[in-house]
């Protein structure tokens, strides 16, 4: 298909109005990808809505403008707009009607968008940000990507994903978990978004990924994309964004890629830097290279994590299954000796079990 097919298509697809509504409701979700289910479920009581909500998903990704999350095939999809997906339709689908009889709002309307918008993500936040909050993030956002971005026209819907990502990270009681992964370089086009992308696909729902950069350009880099897009990882891209303290605040693994100094640093959080080319202006062959080089990095750090995840699990499980011959111990003791006294038998199971139990407490409170 040729790229004036493609948006041909991309425009026929889109002419459904439903299809607009669900962009939407993807683009603000707070976990940055979602179900078919949960997202019907935000729409309509009517359980075979899941069955439509499933055709129009897989119409956007046929067209790239939806990418699937996690290993493929999978029996629970999950989905994300792509930075295509923004790009072109973001802004329409944040003007289309929320439900009916709400009007349709002009897209060169920034204002009236930017309001809606911030309605929107104050009822998606309302458990954990008021809307005065919500008010100057999503403001602060527009601001910061009008001094980037060179089309004034994809503002709104770039504010939409800026501003629901960075009040998610603002906002997750997970702060600080080696499951919130965050990859940093230069300008966000390049090393990052390939991290990020396989990261992604490889680890679906088990881990959620950031990127930014402490210079972001203003478009992702052309010859990565048509690397990844080889690879079917072109959908699971995003738009370049700025190394902001909240999102590194909120990830618990943060990788830098020729931009270590440049990061913000903060206790408990694991920092790893990895030496890479920059693949911006090099042939193919060289991108291809960095993206093996990259593939096999971050497969490394899944298992790395899946694992120190799983072990501290066990070792919680196990912990917890000396809870019930630890409280007759306790009790026969009782029976016999001063009240208060424990003795050292009964004291050890207790410890492994404070810190087994701790350990995955605190892998929490982050």
């Amino acid at each position: 298909m040729t790229p004036d097919e493609l948006r041909s298509a991309q425009k026929l697809t889109m002419a459904n109005p439903e299809r607009l509504r669900l962009l939407a409701r993807l683009l603000t979700h707070p976990a940055g990808r979602s179900t078919a289910e949960d997202l019907a479920r935000s729409a309509s009581e009517d359980p075979a809505a899941v069955t439509d909500v499933e055709h129009d998903l897989d119409a956007l990704v046929a067209v790239g403008l939806v990418a699937v999350v996690g290993p493929m095939p999978s029996s629970t999809a999950l989905y994300r707009v792509s930075s295509r997906g923004i790009a072109r339709f973001g802004t329409a689908a944040l003007a289309a009607p929320r439900f009916p009889d709400e009007p349709a709002l002009d897209v060169r309307d920034h204002d009236a968008l930017l309001d809606r918008l911030v309605d929107t993500l104050a009822g998606a936040f309302a458990a954990n940000a008021n809307a005065g909050t919500v008010d100057r993030l999503v403001r602060e956002c527009y601001a910061a990507l009008g001094r980037q971005v060179r089309s004034s026209e994809h503002l709104p819907a770039l504010t939409a994903w800026l501003a629901t990502d960075r009040l998610a990270a603002m906002t997750e009681v997970t702060h600080g978990s080696p499951r919130d992964v965050l990859f940093v370089c230069v300008h966000n086009t390049g090393r990052s978004q390939i991290a990020a992308a396989v990261t992604r696909r490889l680890a679906g729902d088990r881990i959620r990924v950031r990127t930014a950069g402490t210079r972001p350009v203003s478009e992702p880099d052309t010859m990565t994309e048509t690397v990844l897009a080889r690879r079917g990882l072109d959908g699971l891209i995003e738009f370049p964004r700025e190394l902001t303290d909240d999102i590194v605040r909120s990830s618990g693994v943060i990788v830098t890629m020729g931009c270590g100094d440049a990061c913000p640093v903060f206790p408990g959080r694991r920092y790893l830097d990895w030496p890479l080319d920059d693949p911006a202006g090099r042939p193919i062959e060289d991108v291809e290279r960095i993206v093996d080089d990259i593939t096999a990095r971050v497969r490394a750090l899944v298992a790395e994590i899946d694992a120190t995840d799983d072990a501290v699990q066990d070792a919680a499980d196990d912990a917890a299954g000396l809870l019930v011959p630890m409280t007759a111990e306790v009790s026969r003791f009782d029976a016999a000796e001063p009240r208060g006294w424990l003795p050292r038998l009964a004291r050890r199971p207790w410890t492994v079990v404070t810190s087994a139990l701790g350990a995955r407490g605190q892998r929490k409170a982050r």
